[in-house]
């Protein structure tokens, strides 16, 4: 299978897993080589002579769901795996997922916050300078899962009208950001808080009509990440940053449209990964146009 690279440097990467693919295989097997960690060592340039602490091999520091295709951020060296590992655990890597739910998703006003109310909830929502990004208004589920506190910021962002099988011949883009990061969170959230699940996903679906909708798979994406670089903040690496952030920065930021690495005004050094969504989200836009017409919704 193909394991596009996104950004990649000496001590991390961030890699675009394929739907169907698993992160890691099974203790006892089964999945052979197809697991996206058996296939790092092919994809992924070795660090350069002189990093230390080098992994024998890279590795994934979070997970992702089989059904669920998109960013996975990969450590190449101990110190990163550390630190990489602490920013999951303590929800600082900040995620965004887009999904097409079935149905038209409700946006109730009691559960209406704003731009500035989701950004302190700690969740990325746009540049602070983006003037349509701060009129944009977020929903929020704060539903526990397991007895755990659960939040997820969502909105939505487009409508497919026309759509065969669909609830009210419709379905809905949507933008998912996850505070925290239980099990099938965004799934579950959709399908049991706003009564519309994942097209295609069919635990959570309810059967009915919406098994016809199952062809292809559940369509969830990872799209983008915001993330602190594992060395450049740490202490070792300050000095290291001085010395190669203006080759780093241009680096990345001429070659590549959707991924920047920048200085913020409090010196911490982000990462930001953005890919496009897979061709079968945009298939669904032509189906609705052939069918009765697409509506954006106001950002």
């Amino acid at each position: 299978f193909h394991l596009p690279v996104v950004y990649e440097d000496d001590y991390f990467a961030i890699v675009n897993k394929p739907e169907g693919i698993v992160v890691f295989g099974p203790k006892g097997g089964g999945y052979g080589r197809m697991t996206v960690k058996s296939c790092l060592p092919w994809v992924i340039t070795p660090p350069k002579l002189g990093v230390v602490s080098v992994l024998r091999r890279p590795t994934p520091v979070h997970r992702i769901d089989r059904g669920t295709s998109g960013l996975l951020v990969v450590a190449k060296t101990k110190p990163a795996m550390v630190e990489l590992s602490r920013m999951f655990k303590e929800r600082k890597a900040k995620k965004t997922y887009t999904a097409i739910v079935n149905g038209d998703i409700l946006e109730p006003r009691d559960t209406s916050i704003s731009n500035e109310e989701a950004e302190k909830l700690g969740v990325c929502v746009g540049e602070s300078n983006d003037a349509e990004s701060r009129k944009r208004s977020w929903q929020v589920i704060d539903n526990e899962l397991e007895d755990q506190n659960a939040v997820t910021v969502w909105r939505r962002v487009k409508q497919y009208t026309g759509i065969e099988n669909a609830r009210n011949y419709t379905l809905s883009m949507v933008e998912l950001k996850p505070k925290t990061g239980r099990y099938h969170q965004l799934r579950r959230h959709m399908a049991w808080t706003g009564n519309c699940p994942l097209l295609g996903d069919k635990t959570y679906d309810g059967g009915g009509p919406a098994r016809l909708l199952r062809d292809n798979g559940f369509y969830l994406c990872s799209n983008k990440i915001v993330i602190e670089h594992p060395f450049y903040n740490a202490p070792q690496g300050r000095s290291m940053w001085e010395k190669v952030k203006e080759d780093e920065m241009k680096k990345c930021n001429d070659h590549k449209e959707n991924i920047r690495i920048v200085e913020e005004s409090d010196g911490r050094v982000l990462v930001y990964a953005e890919i496009d969504l897979p061709s079968k989200f945009n298939e669904l836009s032509e189906l609705s146009e052939a069918a009765a017409g697409c509506t954006d919704e106001a950002a």
